[in-house]
């Protein structure tokens, strides 16, 4: 028995708006999906450095193009300031993240799923970058 696409299906219509989007973004940037996907494959590999440098080439990129407020700009600083954090630069990152917060209850409001994650995000690397700099003091 084949399995049946519902249209109700949460799933099928999340993937049906991320291929939406996606289909989107191509149309305005050619390369902007080939720099997401190799930001993703550079983090899975464990290169972060490379990981950081191509998504803030995405960041820019879509910024120009889509604006400052954008959701998928906000997304794009969500991911850039973990992946530097992920990379050692805890501070960078907290800090990121705190100006990210900002524009996130600006632009889509405190309860936000993206508002939320971003201050848990900023959180913990703060703590992380204030326990570094007390262990290297």
């Amino acid at each position: 028995m084949q399995a049946k696409r519902v249209l109700g299906n949460p799933f099928a219509r999340a993937e049906k708006e991320l291929d939406k989007r996606d289909r989107t973004l191509r149309e305005e940037l050619p390369d902007t999906v080939a720099l997401r996907h190799r930001a993703h494959y550079l983090s899975e590999i464990g290169d972060l450095a490379g990981a950081v440098e191509v998504s803030e080439q995405l960041l820019a990129d879509r910024v120009r193009v889509l604006g400052e407020d954008h959701p998928q700009v906000l997304t794009t600083r969500l991911n850039l300031a973990n992946l530097r954090g992920r990379a050692g630069d805890a501070a960078g990152a907290a800090e990121a993240l705190e100006r990210l917060v900002l524009d996130m209850e600006r632009v889509h409001g405190a309860d936000f799923i993206y508002t939320v994650l971003s201050q848990r995000d900023a959180v913990r690397w703060r703590e992380e970058a204030d326990r570094d700099s007390r262990g290297s003091a």
